[in-house]
């Protein structure tokens, strides 16, 4: 009876589908035309039947449970082979058919596919009611997993048992079928299928090929094994239709095995959209019978679902010895090379083009391999090694060579400078040698680091890691360091350094300069200053010891236990201990230094960084008026931000200038904070603490910490995609302007409409004055209008929308001081001091300076304006001083009251200073023109236009005064809005009747 049920079901069923979709069957070698019934008849004149399928096409699966049915009516004795499968489930399969355990304890332990009970369920029993054997056919998944890490060794590796579950043998063609297997794949992530691969690329799809092959060749084995044993049985083996198509994959590895079993292959196809189901002679080549199918409806496989890129092998492990001399601007080098996956068919890796190279395998039994050398770009050569028979697992190579490449020179926008390497002992220099200069690298790299590295006895050197103790000669000292986990990049310093240390919580905190420092001190207890906050807040600190090292060139790098700061920076501890410096550098050893970044993908550790340093240490500190000014120069930052250069901020890799700054490092920022306000700080800090554990030593997305964020959000029932809300901040290049647009009293209640021009998910924090106090409320905005209602048991005074900046918005016109950094935004006009005068020269060579660093500019002498007044239509920008430039006749008007400038003698605030020697920079506006903005630099006797460098640190300054000899703070400094008294976009004031 219970049989009966079963096809009475799958007849009801069928005719439901088959009524919905058509199909029609094909003798592909006739062309003629096959019920279900004739197509079983002739595929059981073979030994072997393959039948490919689409796995989620329900038609496609009742065509099979019709064929196998009408093939049992047949003949009896028909043993069924399953992909779906895997051989290690065998004795629970066979444990099931002869009713030795229930069906729950065969499927409990089995690890059937998810829609077993729709699609192959009803294959199985089949085959029990007939007694018939079933064959779980396929490889073990951990076993493919273990060829795709380590390929062929890794399967040698394997205990004799699990030995016995992977085919004995495996044969990687190189043909038609390798091509389509790449085709597939490359499409299925997102990738042209035609691109050109790197050679790491090509060795992980190599693996993937070889465990698909592997796939084949345990099938086909086990396929034979069955039908060896008994020959009197017909064998129908179910795979996808990948396996089987055109006599390829398992079909192959079968005749391979037995070239005189007959086979017979069962494929299907889709005719291109609105095409009728009709035959093709290309069938004829593919299989011997073939379904034509209408095509069914179909999920788009997205490139994020799939990864939308191929991972690439890469180094995972280096043993590296060296040799530096300083002298000779000079490095030796061997480095032993472990890839995290053998060497199957190829492995590239960079190095610099100065260096010569000797390449050896570290395991020479047998290894046998091609080398090719080629430039990358105009740095780096790069180096491609090609197996020529065995997995290499190791390579050695010998490397040396003068590395010496002067730090670049930082235009006005950019704030670091940088090298590929350099060794050197001369003045103002020494040794910063990252990946590529003193070892190979990938640029794909998580590795293991040993490295022993030798330098003249007045050296001494700082990497990442725990340091062993050093060894010496007559000549020469060797440091020994060890990673602590695996690192995306190791970067060696070294110079001459005077060092002090001191411990907390077992930790060594240590500071690196190359003379006395007065804030010695002062640097290392705020080191352990920021592990006490941020350890609590962001997990365990990932390292022993965080070092303060000074550089010889502009930077300030943050690296795995480390940060390499320039020494000008270094002589300046009140910049040093702002939250935005050192804290921000020593949280980096959680976000970018223990959990790495993808830049192809997007940076997120920056904007995180920044959020956690620079905003959120005002808040562990309780300086809300330092958090609250944070918030207003990030949107200011933004505003200054000139269109052509904004962009999502998923989109942001590097930070190269300034806009790159306000984008990754700003706006990004500001997303953590609307998150963080959105789910509140404990969750925030959870989920941080959460993803830093998850993915230490490892590399992480965007969507990792948007799923960490969601999780908690979960945990707690919140009833919001933290995912949705986060991507749609992510993937919007623009931000939203608010603006109320009606606020009306009836009673005790108001009634507020708020809207916005782009439709975020946000909350807006309103402020409501009324005579019985303060109150303030959160609203969240879902569209573009949004209308609110709340009771206030009170007479409201007065409404305000965000007064502290807590949205990520666009600001009013009232909002935003004057700032140097708007007008750089503006294509302004720089009006040089006559060509007359002694400080001309220096003037043209800052504004080509300006430009160079791609600020959009126009500059002309005061000179050519005296019959010309195109300057009222333009954003200007002043420079000189009342005697060099004569255009400052034209200003006295603008002057904010409290300011005045004149000859030698400017006065702020009542107080007077001597322009001798000072920089005043004035950010106001226009003499002539309301609509425009207008800079002043005032500055007497221009010596190099280096001494304007620093005006570029304070982009957001409405006014700025700075001495040109002493680096400190500024003299003075004075924020400076328009005057508009009209602020009803986000301000209404009233009275409500009783």
């Amino acid at each position: 009876m219970r049989i009966l049920i079963v096809f009475v079901s799958f007849i009801v069923l069928s005719a439901t589908v088959f009524a919905e979709r058509n199909y029609v069957i094909y003798d592909s070698k006739t062309g003629e035309k096959l019920t279900v019934s004739e197509l079983a008849e002739r595929s059981l004149k073979n030994d072997i039947i393959f039948f490919g399928e689409f796995h989620d096409d329900s038609l496609l699966h009742l065509i099979q449970k019709n064929l196998l049915a009408d093939m049992y009516e047949k003949d009896d004795e028909i043993a069924v082979s399953m992909e779906m499968f895997e051989r290690d489930v065998q004795k629970y399969i066979n444990d099931y058919l002869s009713n030795k355990i229930t069906e729950e304890d065969f499927l409990k332990n089995s690890r059937p596919w998810g829609d077993y009970k729709e699609f192959y369920k009803p294959l199985v029993e089949l085959a029990k009611s007939h007694e018939a054997p079933v064959i779980a056919a396929n490889i073990p998944r951990k076993y493919a997993a273990v060829y795709t890490r380590e390929g062929w060794t890794g399967i040698q590796k394997l205990l004799p048992n699990e030995r016995t579950l992977v085919a004995k043998d495996l044969n990687i063609r190189e043909d038609q079928y390798q091509k389509e297997f790449y085709k597939t794949m490359m499409q299925n992530m997102g990738m042209d299928p035609i691109a050109t691969m790197t050679p790491n690329e090509e060795n992980t799809m190599y693996l993937y090929y070889g465990a698909q092959s592997l796939k084949d060749e345990t099938m086909a084995e086990s396929i034979l094994e069955q039908w060896t044993k008994d020959d009197d049985y017909k064998i129908i083996h179910f795979n996808g239709d990948f396996h089987s198509n055109n006599y390829l994959g398992t079909v192959q590895k079968l005749r391979d095995r037995n070239k005189e079993v007959k086979i017979a292959v069962i494929s299907a196809t889709y005719p291109d959209s609105g095409k009728a189901l009709e035959f093709d002679n290309s069938f004829k080549s593919k299989c011997d019978f073939m379904i034509v199918l209408d095509e069914k409806p179909k999920v788009d496989i997205t490139q994020s679902m799939m990864g939308g890129h191929l991972a690439q092998n890469y180094i995972a492990g280096h043993k590296v010895d060296l040799k530096l001399d300083p002298q000779n601007k000079y490095l030796s080098g061997v480095d032993e090379i472990k890839f995290f996956n053998p060497i199957a068919k190829k492995a590239s890796f960079k190095i610099l083009k100065d260096l010569d190279l000797k390449i050896t395998n570290a395991e020479t039994d047998g290894f046998s391999y091609d080398i090719k050398i080629a430039a990358d770009d105009s740095l780096y050569k790069e180096v491609t090694i090609t197996s020529k028979g065995k997995e290499i697992p190791l390579i050695k190579v010998n490397y040396s060579g003068k590395v010496y490449y002067s730090p670049s020179v930082t235009l006005f926008n950019q704030k670091h400078s940088n090298t590929p390497g350099i060794i050197s002992n001369e003045k103002n220099e020494g040794i910063y040698l990252p990946g590529g200069s003193c070892y190979p690298i990938t640029g794909k790299d998580i590795a293991n680091f040993e490295m022993n590295i030798s330098v003249p006895l007045d050296f001494t050197i700082v990497t990442s890691g725990n340091q062993d103790p050093e060894s010496s000669t007559k000549d020469y000292r060797t440091f020994n360091f060890k990673s602590e986990l695996a690192l995306d990049d190791m970067i060696i310093v070294g110079g001459r350094y005077l060092r002090k240390d001191t411990v907390y919580d077992g930790k060594v905190f240590s500071l690196y300069t190359f003379n006395p420092s007065p804030a010695a001190d002062s640097y290392l207890n705020a080191s352990i200053e920021y592990y006490k906050l941020y350890t609590p807040l962001l997990g365990p600190y990932p390292f022993s010891n965080f070092s303060i090292v000074e550089n010889f060139f502009a930077s300030g790098f943050g690296m795995p236990g480390y940060t390499l700061l320039s020494n000008k920076l270094m002589a300046l501890p009140w910049i040093v201990l702002a939250p935005g410096s050192l804290a921000h550098e020593f949280v980096h050893n959680w976000w970018g230094n223990s959990v790495y970044v993808d830049y192809e993908l997007g940076n997120w550790c920056e904007a995180l960084t920044t959020f956690c340093s620079n905003y959120y240490y005002n808040v562990l500190t309780k300086k809300d008026d330092k958090a609250l000014d944070w918030r207003k120069k990030a949107l200011l930052s933004l505003e200054s931000l000139p269109d052509k250069s904004n962009y999502p901020v998923m989109k942001f890799k590097y930070q190269t200038n300034n806009d790159d700054a306000a984008v990754g490092y700003q706006k990004g920022a500001f997303i953590f904070y609307e998150i963080y306000k959105l789910i509140g700080d404990e969750r925030f800090f959870n989920a941080l603490k959460n993803f830093s554990k998850k993915y230490k030593g490892k590399r992480a997305l965007w969507f990792s910490l948007m799923s960490a964020f969601d999780e908690v959000a979960q945990k707690d029932s919140l009833k919001i995609s933290v995912r949705k809300i986060m991507s749609q901040w992510l993937n919007e290049k623009y931000i939203p302007t608010l603006k109320l647009e009606n606020a009306k009293c009836s009673n005790d209640s108001l009634y507020l409409e708020i809207s916005q021009d782009i439709n975020i998910y946000t909350s807006v924090p309103v402020k409501i004055n009324t005579f019985a106090g303060e109150q303030w409320h959160n609203f969240t905005l879902t569209g573009k209008a949004n209308n609110f209602a709340i009771k206030t048991n009170s007479k409201v005074k007065s409404v305000f929308v965000d007064p502290d900046y807590q949205v990520l918005r666009h600001l009013n016109k009232w909002e935003i001081p004057f700032s140097f950094g708007r007008i750089l935004a503006e294509k302004p006009l720089l009006i040089l001091p006559s060509k007359k005068s002694p400080d001309y020269d220096v003037s043209v060579k800052f504004a080509e300076m300006v430009k160079e660093s791609e600020y959009d500019i126009d500059f002309k002498s005061s000179d050519d304006f005296k019959k010309d007044s195109s300057w009222m239509d333009r954003h200007l920008i002043v420079l000189g001083d009342t005697k060099s430039n004569p255009f400052f006749k034209n200003l006295q008007k603008v002057y904010p009251e409290n300011i005045t400038m004149k000859d030698t003698n400017i006065t702020i605030n009542k107080q007077k200073y001597s322009s001798n020697g000072n920089i005043l920079l004035l950010n106001t506006g226009h003499p002539t023109n309301k609509n425009k903005l207008m800079s002043i630099i005032y500055c007497q006797k221009m010596e190099s236009p280096e001494q304007f460098r620093r005006l570029f640190h304070y982009l957001s300054y409405s006014m700025v005064f700075l001495s040109k000899t002493r680096m400190g703070r500024p003299v003075a400094e004075m924020e400076i809005f328009p005057n508009i008294e009209d602020k009803q976009e986000l301000q209404y004031y009233f009275m409500c009747d009783k």
